[in-house]
């Protein structure tokens, strides 16, 4: 794990304001949604109304897609939890169980 001399940083679009830490769980499916633990930083392709249970488990989530209006967006924002959308390859950048941080004010995802 010497890969990490520097710090990642990827930009997207701010979805939900705040500022959370956790480690990144990368999300592909409702399969996966059993390794979703508390605290977790949720990286997903979108969001739709059956991932919304989610939401009250997560410390933040990160969207590869979607806006200000969208489904990840909105849920975020209803449960207070920051969100990042729109970050370009963000489900192969982000490794499943690193520690990111997600600031949903400034629309940045550092690893």
């Amino acid at each position: 794990m010497s890969d990490h001399a520097a710090t990642t940083s990827i930009a997207g679009t701010p979805g939900s304001a705040g500022r959370a830490s956790g480690p990144a769980r990368v999300v592909r499916s409702p399969d996966d949604f059993g390794r979703v633990q508390p605290g977790d930083v949720l990286v997903c392709r979108f969001t739709e109304p059956a991932w919304t249970a989610l939401f009250g488990v997560v410390a933040a989530v990160v969207t590869e897609t979607g806006g200000v209006l969208s489904h990840a967006a909105i849920v975020a924002r209803e449960h207070g939890v920051p969100a990042v959308l729109a970050v370009p390859g963000a489900m192969t950048t982000l490794r499943d169980g690193e520690t990111v941080t997600v600031d949903g004010s400034a629309g940045l995802v550092t690893a």
